[in-house]
Order: C-alpha cells, then structure tokens, then sequence
C-alpha cells in the first residue's frame, strides 16, 4: 500500500467507521498496512490488537502488493454493489463473517 493510499482509506474510514467492511476478508491486511505506514490508534480507532487468524489461509503465499491489490479490487466490487454487511464469500473460507472488535 502507497501512502497516498493509505491517506485516502483512512479518510473513507474517519468518515464512515463501519466502512471496513467493503474490504472483506482482505480488512486485516489493510489494517496491518496502514499500521506498518505509521498510523496508530490515536488517529484511527479501527488500529488495535484485534485481528482474526482464520483468514491466513487467503493470504497464504501471496506478496504485500497482491493482497492490497485484492483488498482494492474487493473494497471496488463491495462499493459498486453497495454491499457493506458482515457476510462474505470467499473461495477458500466460504462464508466469512467480518466483525473486528475494535471497531464494533
């Protein structure tokens, strides 16, 4: 993830919180970009300790840039078709239910 990327999501995110959501299964990627960037928890309440391990198989073998290029093109799809629940399908994980306690 680019800062400028990361800018624009914790933007998305100050604005509307439960936006997280419209990244999916790839949302503890994204979170753990933009703590590797330098924000923290002060400027964004959505960065603490909380994560979920079930979703490594997703991201097994896959590089830095190939996952933020799939939280991107997921985050795209979700906004197009204005989806933002906390049911997801994934083609490893099935049904995924996306809930981070940091947030909610």
């Amino acid at each position: 993830m680019t800062p400028n990327q990361s800018r624009n999501v914790v933007a998305l995110l100050q604005m509307d919180p439960l936006y997280y959501r419209n990244f999916g299964v790839y949302w503890w990627h994204v979170k753990a970009e933009l703590k590797r960037l330098g924000y923290d928890k002060d400027q964004l309440f959505h960065l603490g300790d909380f994560k979920d391990p079930t979703v490594d198989p997703v991201y097994n073998g896959q590089s830095a840039t190939e996952l933020t290029l799939a939280a991107f093109q997921y985050q795209a799809d979700s906004t197009f078709h204005q989806y933002n629940g906390v049911k997801h399908l994934d083609d490893i994980l099935g049904v995924y239910l996306l809930q981070d306690n940091d947030v909610e």
